[in-house]
Order: structure tokens, then sequence, then C-alpha cells
């Protein structure tokens, strides 16, 4: 008698996405080193005012607004592999001229430039995953480029910070290019292999979208969006909770300079704890294959940010300085929650020629919170203070978490596609 042993295969086999993933480590990487030495120039070189900084995010974040929609288009349109070497190209490009940039208003020129050439890539790389990972590893793939962009937010800013107290921004800025370049060469090395070329190709006669007129593809993407309750839902759903949630994210050295004004590490100290959560719940979510009853995942992400918010408000002046790190952390696992389920989302709910511009409306709506919701937060504060402002926003997401775990078989019928499939599958 023989045993044959039947491994299943891991997404670690997969060369093309392997490929891929790594483009996408080293250029997030250099995304966070680049994004501290701005921070850093303005703020400690340039001695900008705080307008000047204000203006920082809305360069960073405006491009995506504008043009994450077409963005999308052009990557259902296009080779998705083509457009983002093309774009890390440039973007190497456009950061090395921002080395040579001595003035805030020019870099500001050149961050939006490379925003919006950068536009591209969150529809491409989620059309992508959905092209060369098989069904039952797409959980697998969206984690870990979850987990890397997360621990790029930690890695980059500390690793960034202690090269610049050790020589200057700009060598951070050079690293950046540099990643870029190599992210670029590695996508390359993806299109020139002919076999990488045609898994990664969206089949002709999947769609008709070169031959629809660019207007007509854009109406269309959001056609889609609106026929499918699931998506509508979830769409709807993680923009209240990130517009709560960025109001008053950027409010915590306001509260903790009224309540702990000589401990100003305090800060980095919460985003860690935060960054830190996310990656822990990123990591949890990537042992399964599948994820279901997406109104308790979005609505366990609300309820947790809410907690975690609610519970800062109550701090009184003497507190634990672990008490707001643990709160943080807890926020943090919300806010994995509600990173990587919509992203699951929009992979199980479309096609091969609609990812693109579906991913591409997202993209567009959550810019859209890291804009006007910062804004909204701070006129708010102004109003009301900053404590009424945390525990209002706490009790905000608690109350959505609550709808959407409550009433998920209604908002969230992703049970009857599945169903279909199964009925199909037997016939």
């Amino acid at each position: 008698m023989s045993i044959v042993n039947i491994k299943k295969e891991t997404i670690w086999q997969n060369s093309i996405f392997m490929k891929l993933f790594a483009s996408y480590s080293v250029s997030m990487l250099g995304h966070w080193f680049d994004m501290v030495a701005i921070i850093i120039l303005f703020g400690y070189v340039w001695q900008a005012n705080p307008v000047m900084i204000a203006l920082i995010p809305v360069a960073y974040a405006l491009p995506h607004v504008l043009l994450g929609q077409f963005a999308g288009v052009l990557s259902d349109k296009f080779h998705k592999v083509k457009i983002m070497m093309y774009a890390d190209f440039i973007t190497a490009v456009l950061t090395v001229c921002l080395l040579f940039t001595n003035t805030p208003w020019m870099a500001l020129v050149i961050i939006s430039l490379r925003a919006t050439v950068n536009v591209v890539h969150t529809p491409a790389q989620q059309g992508l995953i959905k092209l060369v990972v098989k069904e039952n590893l797409i959980m697998k793939a969206v984690t870990l480029n979850g987990t890397v962009n997360q621990l790029a937010k930690i890695i980059g800013p500390f690793i960034g910070a202690t090269l610049i107290g050790l020589v200057s921004p700009k060598i951070c800025i050079l690293i950046n290019a540099i990643a870029f370049t190599i992210s670029a060469f590695i996508l390359l090395f993806v299109y020139l292999d002919k076999e990488m070329k045609r898994i990664t190709t969206v089949p002709k006669n999947e769609t008709a979208l070169i031959e629809e007129s660019f207007w007509g593809a854009w109406r269309q993407g959001w056609l889609i969006i609106f026929k499918r309750r699931v998506i509508v839902v979830s769409f709807i759903a993680t923009f209240l909770g990130l517009t709560v949630i960025q109001m008053v994210d950027i409010q915590f050295p306001v509260l903790f300079r009224e309540l702990a004004p000589h401990f100003p590490e305090l800060t980095g100290w919460l985003m860690g704890g935060s960054g830190l959560g996310a990656v822990v719940m990123i990591i949890f979510l990537n042992r399964f294959e599948t994820l279901k009853h997406f109104g308790w995942l979005i609505g366990a992400g609300m309820l947790l940010v809410g907690g975690g918010f609610g519970g800062v408000g109550f701090l009184k002046e003497g507190f634990n300085v672990l008490y707001p790190v643990f709160l943080c952390f807890i926020g943090g696992l919300g806010v994995g929650l509600l990173t990587i389920t919509p992203q699951y989302i929009i992979q199980k709910e479309t096609k091969e020629h609609e990812i693109g511009r579906v991913s591409g409306i997202f993209s567009s709506i959550i810019s859209f919170t890291v804009l006007a919701s910062p804004l909204m937060g701070g006129f708010l504060v102004q109003i009301f203070g900053v404590i009424p402002l945390y525990l209002s926003s706490g009790a905000v997401l608690l109350l959505i978490g609550t709808v959407l775990v409550t009433f998920n078989t209604f908002l969230f019928p992703e049970q009857k596609a599945e169903k279909e499939i199964l009925a199909v599958d037997a016939k």
C-alpha cells in the first residue's frame, strides 16, 4: 500500500505574485522613508509655516481623489504590469528631481506630480491579484500586501528618522528613488517574460472594454458597483467609518498636549501601538482562505476603533501611559479589519475586466476622507473641544458597528452568490 502526499499549493509558490509582491514591498518601504524625510524637510530644514505643512497630505491625496476613478479605467484597458512599471520609473525620476529642490512650493509640485503618476498603482495591483492568484489564495495575497503596508508604516519612519539624525533628510529621498527603480526593474522582468506577460493579460474574449469609450467605461464602473449590494454597502460603511477615524486620528497631538504636555513622544508610541494592532489583525486574517459575514467583520472593525477612541476620550491627567497605548492597539485591530475586508470584497465581487474600475473608485472615495475629514475634525475641535470629539466619534463608530453586525444578513447577502455557484457546479 502506498501513501500519496498531496501538498496544497501555497501563495509562496506563485512565482509571478511573489515578484509583484517584492516590487510592492520595496516601493512601499521607500515611500515611507520618503514621507518622514519630507515632513522633516518642511518642518525643520525649511521652517515652513503650518499652512504649508498642512498642504503636504493634500498634495499626496488630491490626485487620488480627482483621478483614482479614471486610473481604474486605464488599468482595465491596458496591461497592468506595463503601466505600473512606467509609473515606477517616472516616480523614481521625479524623486531624483526632489533631491535638487530647495523650496517648499516646488517640492509640493513634485509631490503632486508623483502622486498623480502613482494613482494607477492601487487599481492595477488589485487587478493583478485577481489575474495571477487562485481563488483559494486571494485572501493570502490581500493580507500579505496589507501586512507589508502596515509594517512599512512602522519600519520606514523609524529607520528613516534614525538615518536623518545621522546624515540628512535627502538621503531618505534618495533611498526612495532607488526603491522605485528596483521596483520598476522587477516589473520589467515580469513584462519581458512571455509566459508571465500572458498570465497577467486579461483575455480578449472577457471584455470589449478596449473598444469602449473612456467615459463609457467609467460610467460602467459605477453601474457595476450600484448593481451589487455587497459592494455598495461595504463602500458606504467604510467611507463613513474612515471619515470619523480620520477626523480624530490627526488630533492626538492636540489631546495629549493638554493631558501630558511634557510627554511629546507619547504620540509616536500611540501610532506604533495602532500600527502593531493592525499588523496583528492582518496576520490573524491571513490564516483564513475565505471571509464571510462581511457585516460582522466591518462592524467589528468599527466597534474596536470606536472602543479605542471612546476610551481615549475618558483619559484624565496623570493617566497610566500603558492605558492609551493599549487602547490604540485595540483600535489598530479594528483598522486591520477595515483595511482587509473591503479589499477582499472587491476581489470576490468583481470579474477580471471590472476590478480596476471598481478599485479605482474605491481608492478615490477613501482618499477623499484623507482630504476632508482632518479639516472637519479641526473645525469641530475649535467649536466643541478635543475630548468631546473623541467621545462622540467613539459613540458614532460603536453605533455604526452595531448596525452592521445586527443587520449583516440583510445588508450583505453574500451567501446567495455562493449558493448559486454551488448549484451550477452540482449540475
